[in-house]
């Protein structure tokens, strides 16, 4: 087969085999279709559109090809983004498509919809911490709405944000974070993530938070209309300390994270109490397990001061934020694939 000119046949069946070369002219001109990759030397094998079914042709033509890309073009352009070690790895493109084109492995949704595409980012989830100051809050909202609306889950940690009553500069006091993770709630639901989904975030709190009881309750459709988050996931950091309260029927302090004065103290068994009911009634609040995540950190991470504090949108992965070894204040970000 001569992949320069993408004319060849393929063992099974007799399909043609062509380079992405060839894509652009298939169906309209290269003018006519600027926005797909053209990349020498990729092998395409449209005999592999077999291997997905009927509703996954569907939802790819629905929310991941571009005007005039079929499904191998799709897996191309994804491949050619992404190695771009290409001149030190030879073949690493092909193999790529080999592996996705062959349903072997299967990226994310911003990296399918995105990837080598001029739109959004080719990025699963982005993890950020909010700063104890009005600043810091408006520029976590600034930055979740960008990253939400180039397509993007969101995983927010406010544990650090001081509690509903403290004092502020000058004799004023807190609102509390109820408030303002509101507008948070408020913004993720104005946002679209292109025409892929709808903007979507959770929000994390520790369980020694003061505001740990009504933050349980942002979800729940009863109360307060204007002090609930109803577009919005909620996960909880569970420590050692509390667990082991609850084991021992003990109190359990809530600590300011600005003074770590104690603010309030509760019986641990009835937060755990109601931490379970309300995971009944609406399927969360998240629980992490943050002690124990911690101490499962690889040890050079560990060496350089870092601290898982959250999760990302669904739960699922764990990633250090905040301010890092060289005093700079990082938003974490995974890639997630099957």
């Amino acid at each position: 087969m001569d992949v320069c000119t993408g004319i060849g046949t393929s063992m099974a069946g007799g399909e043609a085999l062509k380079t992405v070369e060839t894509l652009a002219a298939e169906t309209s001109t290269a003018a006519e279709r600027p926005h797909l990759t053209v990349v020498r030397g990729l092998t395409l094998d449209r005999s592999r559109d077999d291997l997905l079914t009927d509703f996954g042709k569907k939802t790819l033509e629905d929310r991941y090809l571009l005007k005039g890309e079929s499904y191998q073009d799709m897996f191309a352009r994804v491949a050619t983004a992404f190695a771009d070690d290409e001149v030190v790895n030879p073949g690493h493109a092909q193999r790529i498509y080999d592996y996705m084109s062959q349903l072997w492995f299967m990226p994310a949704t911003p990296v399918l919809s995105n990837g080598g595409a001029d739109r959004g980012l080719p990025i699963s989830c982005f993890l950020n911490a909010v700063g104890d100051s009005l600043d810091g809050i408006q520029n976590t909202w600034n930055e979740n709405v960008s990253l939400a609306s180039n397509g993007g889950g969101i995983g927010t940690y406010w544990g650090g944000v001081r509690s509903i009553g403290e004092k502020v500069k000058g004799a004023g006091q807190t609102s509390g974070i109820i408030p303002f993770i509101r507008v948070m709630d408020s913004l993720t639901l104005a946002i679209s993530q292109g025409s892929l989904r709808r903007g979507s975030a959770a929000v994390y709190l520790d369980v020694h938070h003061p505001e740990i009881e009504e933050f349980l309750e942002i979800r729940k459709p009863s109360g307060d209309f204007n002090r609930k988050s109803l577009n919005l996931h909620h996960g909880i950091n569970i420590t050692d300390a509390f667990m082991e309260a609850v084991r021992d029927g003990r109190t359990f302090d809530l600590v300011s994270p600005k003074t770590q004065e104690v603010r309030k103290t509760v019986d641990a068994r009835a937060l755990w109490q109601k931490i379970l009911e309300i995971r009944l009634q609406t399927g969360e609040p998240y629980l992490i397990f943050s002690d124990t995540v911690n101490r499962q950190m690889p040890q050079h991470q560990k060496d350089l001061g870092l601290k898982v504090k959250q999760s990302n949108l669904c739960s699922e992965i764990m990633l250090h934020t905040g301010v890092d070894h060289r005093g700079v204040d990082r938003t974490a970000v995974c890639c997630l694939s099957s």
